[in-house]
């Protein structure tokens, strides 16, 4: 089914971050790989500021 969702492992999202609109620490393009920084940005304000990339 399409709705269905592979397994991850608990805590590890399963894609990255980029930067596309600098924001505090971060500076444009920058990749957050770091499971604690994507979760923290996400919770954020500033999550509209990334894209989300998904590694092959």
């Amino acid at each position: 089914m399409a709705d269905e969702k592979l397994p991850v492992a608990p805590g590890k999202p399963d894609f990255n971050l980029i930067v596309v609109h600098p924001f505090g620490d971060y500076a444009r393009g920058k990749q957050i790989t770091d499971a604690a920084e994507i979760a923290a940005v996400m919770a954020g304000e500033n999550a509209h500021f990334c894209r989300k990339t998904f590694p092959q």
